[in-house]
């Protein structure tokens, strides 16, 4: 490989007296230099410098023909802060392994995949600019007055800033680039929970929602055994440790109240009621009895005779036994959607992915819909949201029944982004505790890979994006995994790197959706590639032509982004087809 095959690097630096330009650029070479001269992956290297060269060098060439004003200035900080990551990572780029898909011209060539066209790229384009304005303002907001320790200093500011931006987008832009060539977690925090944290923004998205029928909040206990560290490869086959006294005890009691500090915030969506008029003990006991896979008497303690005596046990409604309310009816309900948002691992909840969590609700028949609201990292690194949704699952396919008209007997476990990743780690830990494994799969642009050295040719995409940006991808994943070295290489993290034997045990039904413009979306062509090749032939990718990380939230009308609401239309139909 060689220079003049990306750019002439040189006629850039000898052109400009800029030396910040020179400095990084002559960094950048010397670094091409190294790799060139030692053994390695040329092929990879080759094909990750074209994309540097497509999106970077050739806007640095022409930001240093350019007036040096405050905007150059931002835009080629920019541009030369992407370098700077580029070059650290040319290393790792060079030990990519020769035998990977990468390598191929046609590793989209494959059965498993295929491409989608859901409108013109130009209109796409176009509707993804109107929506990036608003990312942008959203940057711009959420920088404002932060130099004020008092918050209500910070609203006045941010809320006279924001009709500034409003009135100018190019200032709005400057604002944007400049935050996101360095961001903060800070700034991360603030932008992402802005949903759930701001009452005018979530009263505003509220307004937007779809109605349902059925929409609650639950809260339900930690019964199983939990996900640790230290347990994290030492599965123990049998789900809970709890003695089955004990254990009917803790789940023989209300969901609609928080009951401790450790109980898993869930919400449950459904088109029609679902909840149990009357609660028989006997569910409680069989599913005991189910777990601990043995018999036992219920022993009347203080705790059980209150709640037998409650009127108000589970929202007005009382227990009973299973004779007072007979054998489950015909209007039990059998699909049952466990669904993970993602959110970077570091934002977002149940409430901020209703734009299209409703959508289900309203358009699948005979479902009910569950969404959980995970502990956040950098306050709850890894494996904590593993955990929370382990715990969440466990309680759905073992409780749910106690509480709801459902029979279980059809789970598909959906999650995007972050909480994709989170779903491969439920299946995982079923399978190598010999507990029930979900019966479909659906994941949106999940996160597969955590590990930053190994890089696809799509995360250099990250350069130029403006939704996960590669500060921000960086960002996030060092805020769950807390900068452990050994922690990317697990496959609890890194689902790409599951055993052969894992895999070939994973459910049949098994789609994912990505954009083509996603930054992961080499990661899910490299994984549905090692699912094929070790035995998962029915794994299907669906890659939706020009949309970028994230599409499912972009779908709403205010945001103007009809492509990302066709592609939430054959995401539906994908699930209706998973339905019994």
């Amino acid at each position: 490989m060689t220079e003049e095959e990306f750019i002439n690097i040189t006629a850039i630096i000898q052109k400009t007296n800029n030396q910040k330009i020179i400095q990084t650029l002559n960094q950048f070479k010397s670094t091409i230099e190294k790799v060139n001269s030692s053994d390695g992956n040329k092929i990879f290297v080759k094909r990750c410098l074209n994309i540097v060269q497509n999106d970077v060098l050739s806007k640095i060439d022409e930001l240093s023909d350019m007036e040096d004003n405050r905007g150059n200035q931002i835009k080629l900080a920019f541009e030369l802060e992407k370098i700077k990551k580029v070059t650290e990572m040319l290393p790792y780029i060079n030990k990519k392994p020769k035998n990977t898909i990468f390598n191929d011209e046609e590793y989209m060539n494959i059965p498993n995949i295929e491409v989608i066209k859901l409108d013109e790229p130009g209109n796409v384009k176009q509707q993804l600019r109107n929506f990036y304005q608003k990312v942008s303002l959203g940057h711009a907001y959420i920088n404002s007055g932060k130099q004020y320790q008092s918050q209500f200093m910070q609203c006045v500011v941010r809320n006279l800033k924001a009709l500034y931006y409003l009135s100018n987008q190019e200032e709005t832009d400057l604002a944007a680039t400049e935050i996101i060539t360095n961001p903060t977690l800070e700034h991360a925090l603030q932008l992402w929970r802005i949903i759930d944290d701001s009452k005018i923004v979530k009263a505003g998205y509220k307004l937007q929602l779809e109605q349902v029928k059925l929409k609650k909040i639950i809260y339900i206990p930690r019964l199983f055994n939990q996900i640790t560290l230290d347990t994290l490869h030492h599965c123990n086959t049998n789900s809970t440790d709890i003695p089955k006294n004990l254990l009917y005890q803790v789940a023989f009691r209300t969901i609609r109240k928080k009951q401790n500090d450790y109980d898993i915030r869930v919400r449950v969506m459904c088109h029609k009621q679902i909840f149990k008029q009357k609660i028989s003990n006997q569910d409680f006991v069989q599913a005991v009895r189910n777990l601990t896979k043995s018999e036992f008497q219920i022993q009347r303690t203080q705790h059980i005779q209150q709640l037998q005596q409650s009127s108000n046990f589970f929202g007005g409604c009382c227990i009973s036994s299973r004779n007072e309310i007979g054998e489950l009816g015909v209007h039990t309900m059998q699909n049952v959607i466990i669904h993970i948002h993602g959110g970077g691992f570091i934002s977002m909840s149940s409430f901020s992915h209703q734009s299209y969590t409703r959508k289900w609700v309203n358009q699948l028949a005979n479902t009910v819909v569950f969404s959980i609201d995970y502990r956040l990292a950098p306050e709850n690194p890894f494996p904590l949201a593993l955990d929370d949704c382990w715990q969440y699952y466990m309680w759905i396919v073992h409780f749910s029944s106690a509480y709801f008209n459902i029979s279980p007997k059809n789970i598909i476990l959906i999650g995007d982004s972050a909480g994709g990743n989170l779903a491969l780690g439920i299946v995982i830990r079923a399978i190598e505790t010999n507990q029930r494994v979900p019966d479909k799969i659906v994941l949106q642009y999940p996160a597969v890979n955590l590990n930053l050295c190994d890089v696809v040719p799509s995360n250099l995409k990250s350069m130029n994006d403006q939704m996960i940006p590669m500060g921000l991808l960086m960002l996030c994943r060092q805020s769950y995994l807390k900068n452990q070295s050994d922690l990317p290489n697990d496959y609890y993290a890194s689902p790409i790197l599951t055993p052969q034997e894992v895999i070939q045990q994973f459910p049949k039904d098994f789609v994912i959706f990505v954009g083509s413009d996603d930054v992961l979306l080499d990661n899910s062509v490299e994984f549905v590639h090692y699912c094929k090749d070790n035995g998962l032939e029915n794994i299907k990718l669906k890659v939706f032509e020009s949309l970028p990380h994230g599409f499912q939230n972009m779908g709403m009308r205010s945001n103007g982004v009809n492509a990302a609401e066709s592609a939430n239309r054959q995401i539906i139909e994908q699930i209706r087809e998973f339905l019994v």
